[in-house]
């Protein structure tokens, strides 16, 4: 989703399907229309294209998988703002509180 790591390669053994099923999760998660990403689907499917795709795509659930990728691999460190990978028991050291007399 970080377009700073764009352009990006998305490719399976034919490059029809499951490929085909998981662009067409990622133009969900940016939020295109539903009717572009069947569109976009079918144009590169061809006459491969399942129907069976097309309902995975639309039953595909992006917001539990947004919350996930907000609360899982992106956290803030401290005031720098910077974004890094948290390991599982990485804790971050917040900055001291100014308090004023």
């Amino acid at each position: 989703m970080d377009v700073r790591n764009h352009p990006v390669l998305i490719h399976c053994k034919r490059g029809k399907h499951r490929t085909g099923c998981v662009v067409g999760c990622f133009r969900k998660m940016q939020n295109w229309c539903l009717s572009s990403v069947f569109e976009e689907y079918q144009r590169y499917a061809g006459a491969k294209s399942r129907t069976t795709d097309l309902t995975f795509i639309e039953m595909f659930d992006i917001i539990n998988l947004r919350q996930c990728l907000y609360s899982i691999i992106y956290q803030y460190q401290g005031a720098s703002k910077k974004r890094r990978l948290m390991y599982q028991g990485e804790t971050t050291q917040k900055p001291p509180r100014l308090t004023s007399f």
